[in-house]
C-alpha cells in the first residue's frame, strides 16, 4: 500500500550525494545542559489507512516507549522518500515498498529493512465504460511509477496478455493520479486502499485487487526501512521503534482499534471515521508470520520470503530500466536485518 518515486532524481542524488544521517541523534542537550529526548524523524504516507507510524506518534503510551520524540514527515512516494533519506532529511521510512527499496540498494544507498509492516491493499479502478479486460486495450491507466503498485500492475498486465496494449501513465503521487481519474484525463487507475473509498464515491469500480494479483506471483510489501549508519549508531532506539511499530499493528487490528486510530487521523489527513473504515481488514503482516518474511528456516535473511521477493523485484526494476542489474543475493541479504525482530520475540520489548 502507500508509495512512489522519481527515478531520475534518485539517480542524480546517487551520483552527487553522500548519505547523511540527520535530524535524529541518539542524544541532545537542552539549553540548561540537561539531557533531553532526541528527535526521531520518520517519513510516512498519509491517507485513509492508519499506518503504525501515525498510531505510535499519536498515542503517548506507544510514543513514550520509543525513547525519542517522533517527528513525522509525510511523503508521496517511496522513491522520493529514499532520495530524501539519502540526502539526510530523515533516517527512517515507514511503509516504503519493495521496488524503491530494492532500487536503492541496487544503486548503492545503504538502507536496511528491519520489519515488514504489511502487504499492499490496492485495486484497479475503472469507470462504467470498462466492461471487461479487453476494454482496457488502448486505454491510459494511471500508476505510481516504480512503486509496489507499478510492480503489481505490470505483473497483472503480463498475466492477462495485456502487456504493451495498455498505456501506463506515470504519476509522482497517488493524489495526482486520483485527481486525474476524477477529471477524466485517464481511463483507469491502479491505486492504494487509502484512495479506493474516495474513488468509489465518484463512480469507480474495482475490477482486480492486490490480493488477487499476489496470487499470480506479484506480491508487494511495505517495509520499515532505516539508514544503515543510523542503525549502527542507535541500535537501542531502533529496537524500541520496532517494538512499538509491531505493537501498534496489533492494536489497530484488535477490538479497541478505534481508540488508537482516532488520534492518529490527525496525521493522515482524513476524518477519524474514514481512517477507522479504511484500516479495517488492511493486510498488516501478522505477528506469527513476521519471522518468515525476515529469515528462512536456517535463520538467515538470505533464505527468507523477503529476500525472495527482493530478487523478483530486482528483475522487475531491470526490465523497467530502473536498475542496470539486480542486486546479488548476498547484497540483498546484507540489507535485511532480522535481529531486532528476533530480540523482540525473545522479550526485548519488555
Amino acid at each position: 500500500m502507500r508509495k512512489k518515486r522519481a527515478f531520475i532524481l534518485l539517480t542524480a542524488l546517487i551520483a552527487t550525494g553522500t548519505l547523511a544521517v540527520a535530524g535524529c541523534g541518539g542524544s541532545s542537550e537542552a539549553k540548561n545542559g540537561k539531557s533531553s529526548n532526541p528527535t526521531l524523524k520518520v517519513a510516512y504516507f498519509q491517507g485513509a489507512v492508519a499506518g503504525p507510524d501515525a498510531v505510535v506518534a499519536a498515542n503517548p503510551q506507544l510514543a513514550g516507549a520509543v525513547g525519542a520524540k517522533i517527528e513525522l514527515h509525510p511523503i508521496d512516494s517511496g522513491v522520493t522518500g529514499i532520495s530524501q533519506l539519502k540526502a539526510g532529511a530523515f533516517p527512517v521510512i515507514s511503509g516504503v515498498g519493495n521496488p524503491p527499496f530494492v532500487g536503492a540498494i541496487a544503486n548503492g544507498i545503504d538502507v536496511t529493512a528491519v520489519f515488514v509492516e504489511s502487504l499492499d491493499q490496492a485495486g484497479l479502478v475503472v469507470s462504467n465504460k470498462i466492461k471487461s479486460n479487453t476494454d482496457l486495450v488502448g486505454t491510459k491507466v494511471g500508476v505510481l511509477v516504480g512503486s509496489t503498485l507499478d510492480f503489481e500492475f505490470k505483473g497483472w498486465l503480463t498475466s492477462q496478455g495485456l502487456e504493451g496494449k495498455v498505456e501506463a501513465a506515470s504519476f509522482a503521487s497517488e493524489a495526482a493520479e486520483a485527481a486525474a481519474w476524477k477529471a477524466g484525463k485517464i481511463d483507469a487507475v491502479y491505486i492504494s486502499q487509502a484512495f479506493l473509498q474516495e474513488l468509489k464515491k465518484h463512480g469507480g469500480r474495482v475490477v482486480v485487487d492486490a490480493a488477487e494479483i499476489a496470487k499470480l506471483g506479484y506480491a508487494a510489501t511495505n517495509l520499515l526501512a532505516i539508514s544503515t549508519p543510523y542503525i549502527k549508531q542507535h541500535p537501542d532506539l531502533v529496537q524500541k521503534l520496532v517494538c512499538q511499530i509491531s505493537k501498534a499493528q496489533e492494536l489497530v487490528t484488535g477490538p479497541d482499534a478505534a481508540t488508537y486510530i482516532t488520534p492518529a487521523a490527525k496525521f493522515l489527513g482524513v476524518a477519524p471515521a474514514d481512517a477507522i473504515e479504511g484500516t479495517k481488514g488492511y493486510p498488516y503482516v501478522a505477528t506469527a508470520d513476521e519471522a518468515a518474511w525476515l529469515k528462512g528456516p536456517d535463520g538467515t535473511s538470505k533464505s527468507g520470503k523477503l529476500a525472495q521477493n527482493f530478487n523478483l523485484t530486482g528483475k522487475f526494476l531491470v526490465a523497467q530500466g530502473r536498475a542496470k542489474t539486480p542486486p546479488a543475493d548476498d547484497v540483498i541479504a546484507a540489507h535485511i536485518d532480522p535481529t531486532f525482530w528476533n530480540k523482540a520475540q525473545a522479550g526485548g520489548c519488555a
